[in-house]
């Protein structure tokens, strides 16, 4: 729990970011952090209990980020349905650097159940939220029938994370926002739009 000295903390949670993504939750320590922000340890835990605690700040930072930037791609409804969903596509591909799954599994195998909860809300709220408004506008303009706007959001948010994180298999196949919002939309017997 960050508790004063607001820019330590977040000169903290910013370094911590770029090494959580580069290594993983095992592969950085608190001695790591530490040096490369040029604190003590004593200034690290007066702001982040453990390095649990940091991971799940971390993690929770860059949902709250990625929601913001979520609720911007559609906040404009008069650009239409199929480009509010590419441009939802297309937010989440500019993260493409950052292994969101690696992060969720690594919260499972190494965080305690109250930073899993607590981060799992964030998730849900960030990620989630977004997504299920849009697919119940989906529904409302009859792009989708017989299917809970909650549903539409997780098969749509597989789909999208499947071509999306540091390994960019969407750019290796040469699929862009529009392809995977086509195939999400129309099947994959579509006819590729571009």
């Amino acid at each position: 729990m960050v508790r004063g000295g607001h820019h330590t903390a977040e000169k903290i949670l910013e370094t911590a970011h770029h090494l959580f993504m580069a290594r993983g939750y095992v592969g950085v320590s608190i001695n790591e952090v530490v040096q490369t922000v040029g604190i003590t340890k004593p200034s690290l835990y007066y702001h982040y209990a453990d390095k649990e605690a940091l991971y799940a700040a971390v993690a929770e930072r860059a949902l709250v980020a990625m929601g913001a930037e979520l609720l911007a791609a559609i906040a404009d409804e008069t650009i239409g349905f199929e480009r509010q969903l590419t441009a939802v596509i297309a937010t989440i591909q500019a993260h493409n650097a950052e292994d969101f799954r690696m992060m969720r599994h690594e919260i499972r195998v190494h965080l305690d159940e109250g930073h899993q909860q607590r981060v799992g809300m964030r998730f849900y709220a960030s990620m989630m939220v977004p997504i299920e408004t849009l697919m119940e506008r989906g529904i409302v303009l009859r792009y989708f029938a017989g299917r809970r706007a909650s549903e539409l959001a997780m098969l749509f948010f597989c789909l999208v994370e499947a071509f999306t994180g540091p390994e960019a298999m969407a750019v290796q196949l040469q699929l862009t926002a529009e392809h995977i919002s086509g195939m999400f939309l129309y099947g994959v017997a579509a006819p590729l739009r571009v």
